[in-house]
């Protein structure tokens, strides 16, 4: 299970990193990396068409559009499953607010939710839930809550569950810890010696980040519940030279007791 802020269309510094020039490196890390399933995060409209029509032959995906009341639409998250695989059921979307199931700008000019489904596959179904995170952190910290809030309402047969996105939060920011006190870091619950790959989530497609040491880990991948990690994933693999995005994708194979 992983996550992958695939970063939306528009002008970049470096033309390499332009969505026409990046869009095949963006496709071939997802099928590198070969999720079962995946959070995806900043899908522009034809990001979503892009993907659907490249990797329909092994993932269906649904996408939420927190800038609609309908949640369809641009700037969308959604979730990625391999279809022949999975069936999703039980889809839900809300937003970061005291009325989660009204359309809110929360985040300046932006609108923060998130959405949640359930995955069954050979007889086990495991609760997801995924976000693109506030980049204002009293707003992250004041509606961390939220999360957990709509997890337990949405989950109510008590699945096992987990928590993807990019959060715009480092491992210490208060949002972060409010996650922690009902789900558990896969980087925490793999340990060091399941750790593969960079500390760093975010590259900001710069080449000479020292990924290693860098504070920007901001992606994560959060469970609860009758799940073991066994291992966490941060792929810092370049095409051509060049990163297939500006955060780098994130997996961590998991045993569902």
């Amino acid at each position: 299970m992983g996550t992958y802020n695939v970063r939306v269309i528009r002008e970049e510094d470096d033309e390499q990193n332009n969505w026409e020039n990046r869009k095949t490196r963006v496709v071939q890390s997802i099928r590198d990396n070969d999720f079962d399933f995946f959070g995806l995060n900043e899908c522009s409209s034809g990001i979503q068409t892009y993907l659907n029509s490249q990797l329909s032959d092994t993932y269906a995906f649904r996408f939420f559009s927190p800038y609609s009341q309908d949640g369809a639409g641009d700037k969308a998250q959604g979730l990625a499953y391999k279809k022949d695989d999975f069936t999703l059921t039980d889809w839900h979307y809300f937003w970061l607010s005291d009325t989660p199931g009204t359309m809110v700008t929360n985040d300046g000019t932006m609108n923060r939710g998130g959405c949640c489904g359930v995955l069954t596959r050979g007889g086990k179904s495991i609760f997801v839930m995924v976000t693109h995170g506030a980049l204002d952190a009293d707003v992250r910290a004041d509606y961390a809550h939220v999360y957990e809030d709509m997890e337990k309402l949405y989950n109510t047969s008590g699945y096992p569950s987990v928590f993807v996105g990019d959060m715009n939060a480092r491992p210490a920011d208060d949002a972060s810890v409010a996650y922690r006190t009902y789900w558990t870091d896969a980087y925490d619950g793999a340990g060091p010696s399941g750790r593969l790959g960079p500390f760093a989530t975010y590259n900001a497609f710069d080449l000479s980040r020292n990924m290693y040491s860098n504070a920007s880990r901001i992606d994560y991948i959060y469970y609860r519940g009758g799940i073991t990690p066994l291992n966490y994933v941060c792929n810092g693999i370049l095409y051509g030279g060049y990163y297939a995005s500006d955060h780098l994708p994130l997996y961590s194979d998991m045993k569902i007791d």
